[in-house]
């Protein structure tokens, strides 16, 4: 996780389990079960299962890729973020985690 961390402009990451619990989430934030459980309904809310998501609000950009379908990786990042490297970034990530055994 610290290696999306290390991207400029994300904020805070999380891995999202299949309970719309964190499994693991940095740097430690004391609403991350709510911003996860949030997101875990929006993304229940598509027609479809989404391999990836992003809102845009006036002080955040919130981003994710779906590990498989059991589980979400959520970045909030700032508005100065580049989305096109962060979903890179993310996009690498999730393929990483799930080549963990």
């Amino acid at each position: 996780m610290q290696d999306i961390l290390d991207h400029e402009g994300i904020q805070w990451v999380a891995l999202i389990g299949p309970d719309a619990l964190p499994v693991a989430n940095a740097p430690d934030n004391p609403d991350a079960e709510s911003i996860v459980a949030n997101w875990h309904g929006l993304d229940l809310l598509a027609p479809e299962t989404p391999a990836k998501m992003m809102i845009r609000t006036n002080e955040t950009i919130l981003l994710s890729n779906r590990v498989d379908e059991n589980r979400i990786l959520l970045a909030v990042a700032s508005q100065a973020v580049n989305v096109g490297s962060a979903r890179s970034i993310l996009q690498d990530a999730a393929a990483r985690i799930l080549d963990l055994p």
